[in-house]
């Protein structure tokens, strides 16, 4: 009985610590810097898809490369508020990164207040509000999601869309590369 229990308070049986044996975690330091953004994925919520288009122009199996580079801050050097640059028309966002947990940056309500929808939609312009969570995957590299809600469509030649849901969402998947 005593070498039961000693063998219990002193831990773990041979197979026990093989099966525990885990892949190390690549370790890697996170450093802000110019990244290279493309568009993977588009989910339209509120208008059929038509608004896919608009973010994967070429469709929905090709990753669609933003215009401009854009600039990601280190971690330390958050909060950082700036404008970005992805393609026309989305060109003077301003934008406020920061962390909750200094593993995902975070942009929230970040608003483009006049886009042109452009397509068969006339003059139509909308208010355009993203939220985005970034997370560094390797210290080239980062994957994330983003909401595009899309409000208060607006036009004179009344050729803008009448959206399924208000304020309409369009969900995207990113991938930034360092330039």
């Amino acid at each position: 009985m005593w070498i039961f229990m000693f063998i219990l308070a002193c831990g773990s049986t041979k197979d026990e610590v093989e099966t525990d044996t885990a892949p190390p975690v690549e370790s890697f330091d996170w450093v802000g810097g110019d990244f290279q953004f493309e568009t993977l994925a588009a989910k339209d919520q509120c208008l059929g898809g038509a608004l896919e288009a608009l973010f994967m122009p070429e469709g929905p199996a090709v990753p669609h490369e933003f215009e401009y580079l854009i600039a990601l801050p280190s971690f330390d050097e958050l909060p950082s508020s700036y404008t970005v640059d992805l393609r026309a028309p989305f060109v003077e966002m301003p934008v406020t990164v920061d962390s909750d947990d200094g593993e995902t940056l975070q942009i929230r309500g970040s608003v483009m207040e006049s886009v042109k929808l452009g397509f068969a939609y006339g003059d139509c312009l909308v208010t355009m509000t993203v939220d985005l969570d970034l997370t560094p995957t390797s210290a080239d590299t980062a994957e994330g999601d983003a909401v595009i809600t899309i409000t208060d469509p607006r036009g004179d030649d009344e050729l803008c869309p009448i959206f399924d849901a208000s304020p309409c969402p369009v969900e995207l998947e990113l991938l930034a590369t360092r330039d």
